[in-house]
């Protein structure tokens, strides 16, 4: 386990593996922590061989505007339920969510694994995230994963992408019907992103009403990672 001194935005670091020269960082959605995801992405460790370390990082706890004020773990805040357009830009907490992902990013790396085969991803809020924190990382990377996330900067998005990841590959999957995020902040978010990064952007609409991934989109995800990480 390896935690970072960041004063209140502190994460826990922990890898799934002992060995490896890939690594997948994953970001949970609110109210979760690492653990969560643990051992869901097994497939892609047995398509790579096992050389690969996966990374499960715990968001701080904070109170979320959208629970009225009650406080679980959280990259940043939210004010609209469900998710949708009218959801503000820049919410408390995200810079520095983005700030401290770049410092576990940074630790993989004095692992031994480079930034150009270390892909990050997330679900729902922590996809919000890794598509912010993947986009302005001054490294290449592999890749970056959002599955249920969205564009938390519409206005901007272009401007946040550091050169070192203008061209990086991203696959972008939402659902249709998804009760959580408006389907409209969904294709928009999608639009954005090639608009910021051109066609390496795979947006995947998916017919589910549900905020978690269905079977195949998942597979798509990890099928994602598998193709980017052996590149």
């Amino acid at each position: 386990r390896l935690a970072q001194g960041c004063g209140s935005h502190c994460y826990r670091l922990v890898s799934s593996a002992r060995t490896g020269t890939m690594a997948v960082v994953w970001l949970h959605g609110l109210g979760d922590d690492g653990d969560g995801w643990r051992g869901a992405f097994s497939p892609v460790a047995r398509a790579l061989q096992g050389n690969v370390q996966f990374f499960h990082p715990d968001a701080p706890e904070a109170p979320v505007t959208i629970q009225d004020g009650e406080v679980t773990t959280s990259w940043f805040d939210l004010k609209t339920w469900p998710i949708d357009l009218s959801e503000p830009e820049g919410p408390a907490g995200l810079e520095d969510s983005i700030k401290a992902i770049h410092r576990e990013l940074e630790a993989v790396e004095k692992r031994g694994i480079p930034a150009e085969k270390t892909i990050i991803g997330g679900f729902s809020q922590g996809g919000t995230l890794s598509l912010l924190a993947g986009l302005s990382y001054p490294k290449k990377l592999a890749g970056i994963v959002s599955i249920s996330g969205w564009a938390s900067y519409r206005k901007d998005m272009a401007s946040r992408v550091h050169e070192a990841n203008k061209e990086v590959p991203v696959f972008y999957s939402y659902g249709v019907e998804d009760p959580v995020v408006d389907s409209k902040l969904a294709q928009a978010s999608g639009e954005i992103l090639k608009a910021a990064v051109g066609d390496r952007v795979a947006v995947l609409p998916v017919r589910r009403d549900d905020h978690q991934p269905e079977g195949s989109e998942l597979r798509a995800a990890m099928e994602f990672m598998v193709k980017r990480l052996t590149e």
